[in-house]
């Protein structure tokens, strides 16, 4: 009799431990200001009250299960295997009012998919028994809330199992009610600011100014503006070169910066070799046709001689060939413009006297139509490029005239300039019809890039500027 009353007071004193710790464990949670510190709290702590395997927290409240927290996690990783069949598990039991054993008969009674079946097998792998414990928020005035949350628990003992179906739901009641308190608080707390009517204090204008230029970073487009430096050219090049290797003679009295028009000498090399070279070669060719008349003649007579017929024949053709290539060099000595425009050209003394190779740069023709603008666009605001771009030149000699045009071409890759920086070269023709422009003026170019959102145009710049500190 002794020992069954003994049993009886262990049996009670047990029971008002698990009550204990059920209410210790449910003050606990309305302690915790988020969610998911309440989570980690349902999953990692209630293992006092029933000493299951392993416990999780999902959300039910969107459209697809959210595990928000797993026992013995910090932090959930929503790609891990357990989590994966874990949402594959539970998708079917939306709507769960009651606390339930994971059964193969279950699942088919809500018409699961096969993905389910095949996250059960997995989950029997582990522990066979899978407790579900709907928990949803619960206010003072015990109204049903349509918000759900599922509280999986894993057992390996069919015992653990029975007396944990007693006690973890009563420990949920305590825990509605604080998640009730978590979800909802914020709400009642922002619904007595908004009862205000004091709206003039200068802590609410302080407020609704920051609120507007927080918005305002998002919704309010401003255009993306930068400088770059430009340079009036023309819009093609005219470089002449050596024709062939020789001696420049004469620099005629043209300086860099004269105007000339087509047919103009420019320059002239020194032909007096090639002049005896012509004279010699009409003097053989002479001589030549002499002796070919003479052997002709006798060759009637004479069979013998009409193979030298064919031979002097030759020498003559060899020698008309000489005649032309000469004259083709007198001819090409004497280099002219071909078209009008401004000259770039070397000074006199360094020309005059100078052996020059065939190919080589001796003078340009910069013409006075068709000129460009060159814009040298930094390589850093290249963002400001699109089909929204838009170009302004200002003259430095004429700062007060906007000059507006088309662009023609952009370069595909960055150029390194004079300046050793790294620009997009911009080739721009220009709306400007006045004849005072000359090759060679620069001025700024104002670029205005694509609307951008406010927020976006401050944080770049105060980026920019950071990484220039």
């Amino acid at each position: 009799m002794a020992e069954k009353e003994h049993k009886e007071l262990l049996a009670l004193k047990g029971k008002l431990n698990a009550i204990s710790i059920v209410l210790k464990l449910g003050h606990e949670a309305f302690e915790k200001q988020t969610l998911q510190q309440l989570a980690n709290h349902i999953v990692n702590n209630s293992r006092l009250v029933a000493p299951y395997e392993r416990s999780a927290l999902i959300d039910m409240r969107g459209g697809r299960p959210k595990i928000i927290g797993v026992s013995g996690q910090p932090d959930v990783n929503s790609n891990s295997e357990y989590c994966v069949n874990l949402a594959h598990l539970i998708q079917p039991l939306d709507g769960l009012d009651k606390v339930v054993v994971v059964t193969d008969d279950l699942l088919k009674e809500k018409n699961a998919k096969a993905n389910a079946f095949e996250a059960f097998e997995y989950f029997k792998g582990c522990f066979p028994q899978i407790l579900l414990i709907p928990i949803r928020p619960s206010s003072h005035t015990g109204a049903p809330s349509p918000e759900l949350l599922i509280w999986a628990v894993e057992f390996s003992d069919t015992a653990n199992l029975a007396a944990a179906g007693s006690l973890l739901p009563l420990l949920c009641q305590h825990y509605g009610e604080a998640l009730f308190f978590t979800l909802h608080d914020k709400q009642k707390i922002m619904h007595r600011v908004i009862d205000r009517k004091k709206w003039l204090k200068p802590s609410r204008i302080l407020l609704i100014l920051f609120c507007l230029f927080f918005i305002s970073l998002f919704v309010m487009p401003i255009r993306q503006n930068v400088a770059a430096d430009f340079e009036i050219m023309p819009g093609k090049e005219h470089f002449y070169y050596a024709p062939f290797d020789g001696v420049i003679e004469t620099c005629y009295n043209n300086k860099s910066g004269n105007s000339v028009v087509p047919g103009n000498i420019i320059l002239a090399y020194n032909t007096e070799e090639r002049a005896f070279e012509l004279a010699g070669a009409e003097n053989a060719r002479n001589k030549i046709s002499a002796q070919l008349d003479l052997i002709e003649q006798q060759s009637f007579k004479d069979i013998s001689k009409r193979g030298e017929v064919r031979m002097l024949e030759l020498q003559k053709e060899k020698a008309e060939i000489s005649i032309k290539r000469n004259k083709w060099f007198i001819e090409k000595s004497a280099v002219r413009a071909k078209q009008a425009g401004i000259l770039d050209i070397a000074d006199k003394d360094k020309l005059e006297g100078k052996a020059v190779r065939a190919g080589e740069k001796l003078f340009e023709i910069l013409s006075t139509e068709n000129l460009i603008a060159l814009i040298a666009l930094n390589e850093q605001n290249a963002s400001v490029l699109g089909d929204q771009c838009e170009i302004t030149l200002y003259l430095h000699t004429m700062p007060e005239m906007p000059i507006t045009g088309k662009v023609e071409s952009i370069s595909p890759k960055p150029v390194l300039t004079e300046k050793k920086v790294y620009c997009y070269m911009i080739r721009m023709t220009m709306d400007y019809q006045k004849k005072d422009l000359l090759c060679g003026m620069r001025g700024v170019a104002r670029i205005s890039g694509p609307r951008v959102p406010l927020g976006y145009y401050l944080f770049r710049n105060l980026v920019l500027w950071w990484r220039r500190v």
